[in-house]
């Protein structure tokens, strides 16, 4: 019996910690929001800036493109597959979201926020949302979660790899307001 008390004890408390990770809310935009400011020692506003243009991204996403400024924005997306309402089926949609990378002499900031989930038909919506727009019927809670779970993977390899594409050291920074 004790063995089997310690035992479920082990298990809720892996429970409890795999369910703490949550999506960053910006506390203005009330959205998710991965922000953070990064220094590089050295590097000018146009380096930083031709950095962020090579970053692999083209195409039709574009939304701002400004040297002057060192502002680049465009909107990006990736696929994800989640369970369908069906049992044993999968859908497919994809998740759009906006980055914009603003650079100054000797650091960057990077935000990617507007995260909403595409499907021809079942649009979840705004990733904020605990239910999706479309309803349950369409797009199932589980299938929800998964969507919000490949988000966070997904953000979370994306971001190391800006980091790195950029320069910059993947040291922890602390988040900051719009006054960088």
């Amino acid at each position: 019996m004790k063995k089997l008390l310690t035992l479920l004890l082990i298990v809720f408390a892996f429970a409890a910690k795999a369910q703490t990770k949550t999506f960053p809310i910006d506390t203005a935009t009330k959205k998710i929001t991965y922000s953070e400011v990064i220094s590089i020692a050295g590097a000018t506003q146009a380096d930083l800036y031709k950095r962020s243009k090579n970053l692999g991204v083209a195409g039709t996403g574009i939304q701002k493109d400004d040297a002057a400024q060192g502002l680049y924005v465009y909107k990006g997306s990736f696929s994800v597959t989640y369970p369908a309402p069906q049992v044993a089926m999968k859908h497919t949609g994809t998740v759009d979201y906006i980055v914009t990378i603003a650079c100054k002499d000797g650091r960057y900031k990077y935000m990617i926020t507007n995260f909403v989930h595409m499907k021809t038909g079942a649009n979840g919506g705004k990733l904020e949302g605990s239910q999706p727009e479309c309803g349950k019927a369409m797009l199932t809670l589980a299938g929800w979660g998964s969507i919000k779970a490949q988000t966070m993977a997904y953000m979370d390899t994306f971001i190391l790899n800006l980091k790195t594409g950029m320069g910059g050291n993947d040291v922890s920074v602390p988040k900051v307001g719009n006054n960088w």
